[in-house]
């Protein structure tokens, strides 16, 4: 979209002050509005600027009665606003869904109020958008606003028919609990009756830091069974940060596992909910009865997994994802035993045999022999999955060459894993040349000295023993690890064997010049 047609506009701090350090009113934004200017798509109001009642009146009538046809987005979170005028606003968007055929566009990304909002406002513009079943809002941001059990039962209802929601942020309100999501979910279903799926078109819901416990996601399991799982349909969860725990895991794999059908989610966020090895193993087993078909991304960090929950899941990892393309475990301490259970199950490359150097097969059995409790029955490979995000793991040198050792991963990243400069000489063997599959490679905070880092750039530069230029390597992050003149130089001379490899690294540090 040009910026004729297309216009972001933005009241920045400097603009908005008037002397003596008072806001200015929105007067010449709003009359652009009432005079239907089509530049003005993509209205954000920060909140710097004087956005009350009076204002969202204004921009609610000019909305009603028609004036203005080109308005696409109205972004005023930030700013309070009486419930009578959030009530007004949502009857106008209503209104205008009445008044537009199928194929005109209103007003379809909203994200309105401020954060003490709470279930009152929220009920008022509720209720101005209830006989439109939530006029044509596709995305609509609500934020941090101070929401409850109220609230969301009354967005629940409203909602719940809608054809057009596709997004919905209910993100940083932790009032909303368990109890608020019963509520949400009870009246969604109630609203959509007995032949109705609640949120037919909803394809990204974000309920992060909202105090969800085990209950609570039972509750949205038992509302999304009514979705019916159509080919290429995307359905996105984000329930990070949350008091999930193992009890919850079970809800979970009723949404990602169910027979015959797989998983009505293709993108689950779980960062940071307490699911611990026990949850890692609920998920893992209830995978291997009923593959999670259609799971594309799924985002475990943060969970205080061990290498007996990553072996678990390693067990379940050449079968029971079959669409798994992405992998998030970083920020769980599971080990150089679990990254290898892991990264042994993934595809393999085919220019190094499994005896290097770097990566004995006695050095595979000795990490084995320290799971007791885990028996690998099949040695099949996955081969679906892409990206693979190892972020404080913990891994140790040999779980990096393990990783390194994988021969389908495109994305790889070993950030902050302390591999120090043992590591990087280590792992400068299986990147002779660059590597065969990945493109993008994070071995950035490892805190490796220049020698380490000259050793690492050469080695990638140096095509002396490869027949053909293979390496698909296209982004190597390794900031965080010393780069002086020496590296500089390396890198120089790699940019002429890859020209086209961007590196990103720290600033160069002078020969002589102390580093801080």
């Amino acid at each position: 979209m040009t910026v004729a047609h297309h216009l972001l506009v933005l009241l920045t701090f400097v603009s908005v002050r008037g002397q003596g350090g008072s806001l200015k009113s929105c007067d010449s934004l709003l009359k652009r509005v009432e005079d239907n200017d089509t530049k003005l798509v993509e209205l954000v109001i920060l909140p710097m600027k004087t956005f009350g009642g009076a204002e969202l009146d204004r921009l609610s009538n000019a909305i009603a009665n028609g004036y203005n046809t080109s308005l696409r987005s109205i972004s005023a979170s930030g700013h309070k606003v009486p419930q009578e005028s959030l009530r007004r606003f949502g009857s106008a968007l209503s209104t205008q869904a009445g008044k537009l055929k199928d194929d005109e566009d209103g007003v379809s990304h909203v994200a309105i109020g401020s954060r003490d909002m709470g279930d009152v406002g929220i009920i008022a513009f509720c209720e101005g958008l209830e006989e439109s079943d939530g006029g044509l809002i596709q995305s609509l941001d609500l934020a941090w606003k101070e929401i409850g059990e109220e609230g969301l039962c009354k967005i629940g209802a409203v909602f719940a028919k809608s054809k057009h929601l596709s997004r919905l942020d209910l993100s940083r309100n932790d009032k909303i609990g368990c109890e608020g999501v019963s509520a949400y979910c009870s009246a969604a279903i109630d609203s959509a009756g007995e032949n109705g799926a609640p949120f037919c078109s909803l394809e990204h819901l974000i309920l992060s830091e909202c105090n969800i416990g085990a209950s609570g996601v039972q509750q949205l399991a038992q509302c999304f069974s009514y979705r019916s799982i159509d080919a290429g349909k995307k359905f996105e969860l984000n329930l990070n940060s949350n008091p999930i725990g193992a009890g919850g895991c079970e809800s979970i794999n009723t949404m990602l596992t169910r027979p015959s059908v797989g998983s009505i989610i293709s993108k689950l966020q779980l960062s940071q909910c307490s699911l611990s090895d026990d949850g890692m193993t609920k998920i893992s087993h209830a995978a291997m009865s009923n593959p999670a078909l259609g799971l594309t991304v799924l985002d475990l960090s943060s969970n205080s997994i061990t290498q007996i929950g990553a072996g678990a899941f390693a067990e379940s990892l050449p079968s029971s994802w079959p669409k798994l393309v992405e992998l998030n475990l970083a920020k769980n301490d599971i080990g150089c035993a679990g990254v290898i259970l892991i990264t042994e199950r993934l595809q393999q490359r085919t220019d190094i045999t499994s005896d290097h150097p770097v990566i004995a097969n006695e050095t595979v059995m000795v990490m084995k022999s320290l799971l007791k409790n885990i028996e690998s029955t099949s040695y099949e490979q996955n081969s679906v999955l892409k990206h693979l995000d190892l972020t404080e793991t913990n891994c140790g040198i040999e779980g990096a060459s393990a990783a390194l050792m994988c021969g389908g991963l495109t994305s790889l990243r070993l950030f902050n894993n302390k591999l120090g400069s043992d590591g990087f000489y280590s792992i400068s063997k299986l990147l002779q040349g660059g590597h065969p599959s990945i493109e993008h490679l994070d071995l950035g905070g490892n805190l490796a000295d220049e020698d380490s880092v000259v050793a690492l750039l050469d080695a990638i530069s140096n095509l002396t023993d490869v027949k053909v230029r293979t390496s698909t390597l296209s982004v190597l992050e390794i900031g965080g690890n010393s780069f002086g003149e020496r590296a500089q130089a390396a890198l120089k001379k790699l940019n002429v064997v890859w020209p086209k490899l961007d590196v990103a690294h720290d600033k160069p540090i002078k020969q002589g010049v102390t580093e801080k």
